[in-house]
């Protein structure tokens, strides 16, 4: 049985009559690339809601693949290839189409409107009326890439890259109070009808936020008359903007990836990498790329000839806000690609004050627990996890506690990330010798109470803070090491002797810090099946789940901040005595918290879990994976319990 066409559909369902669908079919003779339904809807014939009906009903919307396949702008290959790239990528069909420069602009918003029967309009040269801006929020429009362009006759037209859902449309009716007429147009054409009607600044959000360059910057930058010439002012403003954002959205990195497509600007938040529109200017990236890896370059005095080999170095800045002036360092790679260079360049931003663990949101129980461990005088503290978990921050909250003002607190840090009154603080600097190791035997002969090491790298480091522990001071430092028993036989492997471990080791914190559910948009859930099995949870536990559903102020992710999770081990004199047998690793594991009361830290997860602090899937993205397996069996009596 063959199946029934668009037009014979919709005489059978009384919508239109045979005699108005062949007047149709003569006026499509005339322009054979509208679609019939879009052609009865402009002569008044077909309400726009019933064709979109019928359509989605009977499943006869064309696919935009298959559109573009028989206007011969793609080929099935290509199609295929785009797919896999929007798959990957998380992106609109559209979109890779467009990044992979296989069709134009133009002809895929024609393509979207044939899909969709609806007109396709062009706004160049197009002026538009000011008075729209009150019919549409301007979040709404950017976010939904939408502009109204003509109000008439109580009937709003509003142009968008792609259409917008039923109830959306009815939301804005429902808004304006008016009849919604949607066409299709150019995304870019939009953007640039977003910034006329809404008279947006591509820096507005930033009026409270500005940068300027520290004075021995200035005097470093401004020695060649060939880079001022070579850098624009537009390129200027592009790197302060691009800079600007990571500091205003909490980044803790900001990447520029070449790509075949141009250069991608990405920010890491939350240990994420997002991507944050920028309005207009985001246009005007890709063009100016190899000026702003240039600029970037300046700034860094590093040699902006060499685009074939790595280069690392660093630069500062001072940011004003609210009147308030601070200091932040940028650590800046390039490393050469197929494409171009890619540039990482990592934000130290240097806060001032105090900083505790109340504030960063320990647990009461475990805030008790360090407290009490830190009153006992001389000994170790360590504090491990992986880049980024935190660690530092942590070492700062420790810090301000024993920083009393009877006592004298040497730091040696990688960069000095918090500056903090009554301590003297020391920056390693590889260059001139500096080493942490260098610095800490120095540091001994300054008559110190407390020292802080920022990380301990090799056995030359791990033995002098280990002596000076031994030596009656308070040592802090950290590790990389993926638990708080790994930081025992890791330091055996670097060749420390267990005998000095054992007596110097007075409390190891393993963290790892997962992001909190939005406040904003937090909703029940019910995890996935697989989910809630890697995790010993079955679906009848009566468990309640939360998660983030997406909005602005989370950036669609779902999640906004961070928390730490730790698993907290203050040894008892039996546990120190296993160290001489150089236990494995396994070994002290099951010693330490599978025969005691202590917590992991995929517990500790848990209870944020429970909480409505995070998600399971978080906890399985951030948590050890072995931990998760070991202790599925505890964990699933917990929720039982």
């Amino acid at each position: 049985m063959l199946e029934k066409k668009i037009g014979e559909l919709l005489v059978e369902n009384k919508l239109i009559t045979a005699e108005q669908f062949n007047e149709a079919l003569e006026l499509q003779r005339v322009n054979p690339l509208q679609p019939i339904g879009q052609l009865l809807c402009q002569m008044g014939l077909l309400k726009a809601v019933d064709l979109e009906y019928v359509l989605d009903h009977n499943s006869k919307r064309r696919k935009l693949g298959d559109i573009l396949v028989s206007q011969n702008l793609i080929d099935e290959e290509r199609l295929n290839n785009a797919l896999k790239v929007s798959k990957l990528e998380k992106i609109p069909l559209g979109r890779a189409l467009i990044r992979q420069h296989l069709v134009e602009e133009e002809q895929l918003s024609r393509a979207v409107a044939s899909q969709y029967d609806l007109k396709f309009v062009s706004l160049a040269g197009v002026r538009f009326d000011r008075e729209m801006s009150g019919f549409i929020n301007a979040s709404f429009a950017q976010r939904h890439r939408i502009v109204p362009i003509r109000c008439r006759d109580n009937c709003l037209t509003i142009a968008m890259a792609y259409p917008l859902q039923r109830d959306e449309l009815a939301q804005l009716e429902s808004w304006t109070n008016m009849r919604i007429v949607p066409v299709i147009a150019k995304e870019s054409d939009i953007v640039i009808a977003q910034q006329k009607i809404f008279k947006l600044c591509g820096t507005a959000s930033h009026e409270d936020l500005n940068l300027e360059l520290s004075e021995d910057q200035i005097s470093d930058n401004g020695k060649s008359k060939y880079v001022a010439d070579f850098i624009s002012a537009d390129v200027d403003f592009l790197v302060k903007r691009i800079i600007t954002t990571g500091i205003r959205d909490g980044a803790s990195d900001i990447h520029l990836e070449s790509t075949e497509q141009g250069m991608e600007v990405r920010y890491r938040i939350d240990g994420i990498l997002q991507t944050i529109e920028m309005g207009a200017d985001e246009a005007l990236i890709s063009p100016n790329a190899r000026q702003i890896i240039s600029k970037i370059k300046i700034l860094c005095d590093m040699d902006i000839a060499e685009r074939r080999r790595p280069q690392d170095s660093s630069f500062k800045m001072k940011v004003a806000k609210g009147g308030a002036v601070r200091g932040v360092d940028f650590r800046v790679s390039t490393v050469p690609t197929q494409y171009g260079e890619n540039v990482v360049v990592r934000i130290l931003d240097k806060r001032s004050g105090v900083i505790s663990l109340e504030s960063l949101e320990y647990s009461p129980e475990h805030v008790l627990a360090l407290h009490q461990a830190l009153d006992k005088p001389t000994g170790i503290f360590l504090v491990t996890g992986p880049t980024g978990s935190g660690k530092s921050s942590t070492l700062y909250a420790l810090l301000s506690r024993i920083n009393t003002p009877g006592v004298k607190t040497l730091t040696i840090e990688d960069p000095i990330e918090y500056a903090i009154d009554g301590i003297t603080q020391t920056e390693v600097n590889e260059i001139i010798g500096n080493s942490f190791a260098r610095l800490l035997r120095a540091f001994l002969r300054q008559d110190p109470d407390n020292i802080m090491v920022g990380e301990i790298r090799d056995l030359d480091t791990a033995t002098i803070s280990m002596r000076a522990a031994l030596t009656g001071h308070t040592v802090l430092s950290t590790l990389h090491t993926n638990d708080a028993t790994s930081a025992v036989t890791r330091l055996i492997d670097m060749g420390v002797e267990p005998s000095l471990i054992a007596t110097t080791l007075r409390c190891v914190l393993a963290q790892r810090l997962v992001r909190r559910v939005c406040q904003k948009c937090r909703a029940r859930y019910i995890p996935s099946a697989q989910i809630m099995a890697e995790f010993g949870v079955s679906a009848d536990s009566g468990m309640v789940f939360v998660h983030g559903k997406g909005c602005p102020v989370c950036n669609f992710t779902g999640f906004s901040g961070r928390l730490p999770i730790v698993e907290l081990w203050i040894p008892t004199r039996d546990e120190l005595l296993l160290f001489n047998r150089q236990p494995d690793n396994q070994t002290l594991r099951t010693t330490v918290f599978a025969q005691s009361s202590r917590q992991t830290m995929v517990e500790d997860g848990f209870r944020r879990v429970q909480a409505g602090e995070t998600t399971l899937e978080e906890l399985l993205r951030v948590v050890p994976f072995e931990q998760i397996e070991a202790g599925r069996e505890k964990l699933a009596r917990l929720f039982a319990a």
